[in-house]
């Protein structure tokens, strides 16, 4: 397997690590949906940890798709990467019609930012974020969807040792 096709094997491997586990947390915990202040301040203990593991595998998926699997599927292109910031890079996949819509990326990765930082301060503020946040993960599992179908439909995953 050529280096390239190694890394874009393992970025792969580590999202779907990453959206099994936040679906994990995710389906213990849509029963609370929607969630209300009343809600969220009578949590057990599970659930506070179930959603501290939902929060942190959106924000590392989301990671992962923007900071290295979009990257990967332009090397495996042999697209030119060197030097692209995080947009030209979108532009790129999106002119390919691998990706679309900018803003619908931009609000996944503004939403992730702010649960990046402490999330518990203003509960009604935290209550709409976690809402927002269970509304966005189908919106998050398309992007990886779209760019794995994108590989599997031009042969270049499941990636099989053309050595």
């Amino acid at each position: 397997m050529k280096k390239n096709e190694y890394i874009l094997d393992s970025v792969i491997t580590e999202c779907y690590i990453h959206q099994r586990r936040m679906q994990y947390a995710f389906n213990k915990l849509k029963s609370l949906l929607p969630f209300t202040t009343d809600k969220l301040s009578k949590l057990t203990d599970y659930e506070v940890a179930l959603l501290d593991q939902l929060i942190y595998r959106f924000t590392k998926l989301q990671d992962a798709i923007g900071n290295k699997l979009f990257k990967c599927v332009l090397v495996i292109l042999d697209e030119d990467v060197i030097n692209k910031s995080q947009i030209d890079i979108f532009n790129r996949l999106e002119q390919l019609e691998i990706i679309n819509d900018y803003d619908k990326w931009k609000s996944l990765r503004d939403l992730r930012n702010e649960l990046a930082h402490e999330y518990d301060k203003n509960d009604s503020e935290t209550v709409e974020k976690l809402n927002l946040l269970f509304r966005k993960i189908p919106e998050l599992e398309y992007y990886l969807t779209n760019i794995v179908n994108y590989l599997i439909n031009k042969g270049f995953y499941p990636i099989i040792n053309k050595d």
